[in-house]
């Protein structure tokens, strides 16, 4: 019995299975026939089905494994990073013999506030300290966001000439360090007679590569009719970058505001070259009073520590949403 090896030939389909039509055959020859000419009919369907099987997903088994797996690393990471902070506020808390005792406790037998006392004793003027860094860290903040903001508008918005090189100039300028040009950026500061004084942390601090190239790139990802009915309707482009641009970059502009603030209140090497007079210390220059040449006074120094992490978390909690809002609506078209 010669069977076709097509369904076209019959003129049927490629999803038809003829075995309703076929009689109920003993022979077992026969059987063998109508069952290859029914894998002939259901062809299509079983090659659809074997590549499901070969797609099938692992078993939920293993999803639960890596989950688990997941978790368990997340929160060793949470551990590993908040056990400094748990260690200066059980710290700050304690007497220095306390600090040292073994077993370690985290949690006082008699807790004190006299680390707090000592903030503001003697030669240490711990709050006058805390105004300067605030003084200081606001100013530069400021001047980095207008200057980051209006260059990275420059940079990705307008033509002029020589505009992408000197982007790659400016940018450049993150890969020199910062050892490299402080001696002739000292002496410049010097010669303008800016020597211990605020201005010159503040000048020297002034511009951002970094914060200049997140918002250009930020810029770049808003599109470009937006800017164009804009200037239809008769608007410039110190009113576009105003009323639109700003707007619309404010996630950019939270993650600038948090990486400036808190590497400027925790700078330590600029207020060391640029500040002699006790008077204009900033924060990280007051911690390094409580260790002096024979001892370290490390409940004071921890209970400082303690009060100079709050205005860096403030700021992260506050501009935490923006961010948030920024990843979340970088995966949205329309």
């Amino acid at each position: 019995m010669i069977l076709p090896r097509r369904l076209s030939d019959l003129g049927l389909g490629a999803d038809f299975c003829p075995f309703h039509l076929l009689p109920r055959w003993q022979n077992t020859h026969l059987a063998h026939a109508k069952l290859r000419f029914c894998r002939l009919a259901s062809g299509k369907n079983h090659q659809k089905s074997s590549g499901k099987a070969q797609t099938r997903k692992p078993p939920k088994i293993l999803n639960r494994i890596f989950g688990f797996a997941g978790w368990v690393l997340l929160i060793a990471a949470v551990i590993i990073v908040l056990i400094p902070l748990v260690i200066i506020i059980s710290s700050s808390f304690k007497s220095e013999g306390e600090i040292f005792r073994y077993p370690v406790r985290l949690i006082p037998e008699k807790p004190i506030l006299d680390n707090f006392r000592r903030l503001k004793q003697g030669d240490v003027n711990f709050p006058l300290y805390i105004a300067n860094s605030f003084k200081v860290t606001l100013i530069i903040v400021t001047l980095q966001l207008i200057t980051a903001t209006t260059g990275g508008y420059a940079f990705a918005k307008l033509r002029f000439p020589f505009r992408d090189g000197l982007f790659l100039l400016y940018i450049s300028t993150m890969m020199v360090p910062f050892q490299v040009y402080i001696i002739p950026q000292f002496i410049v500061i010097r010669s303008f007679g800016l020597y211990n004084s605020h201005t010159a942390l503040i000048l020297v601090s002034a511009f951002t590569a970094f914060g200049t190239f997140l918002m250009k790139q930020f810029f770049m990802s808003i599109p470009d009719s937006l800017l164009e009915s804009a200037r239809i309707d008769g608007a410039g482009d110190w009113l576009i970058f105003r009323r639109l641009m700003l707007p619309l970059s404010l996630p950019a502009v939270a993650t600038t505001t948090i990486f400036s603030f808190r590497y400027f209140w925790n700078d330590f090497f600029s207020p060391l070259i640029y500040l002699s007079d006790p008077e204009k210390k900033t924060l990280p220059l007051g911690l390094a009073d409580f260790a002096t040449e024979y001892f370290t006074y490390y409940g004071p120094q921890m209970a400082a520590s303690l009060v100079s992490l709050i205005p860096v978390m403030i700021v992260f909690f506050s501009a935490e949403k923006y961010i948030v809002q920024g990843v979340a609506s970088t995966g949205l078209k329309g």
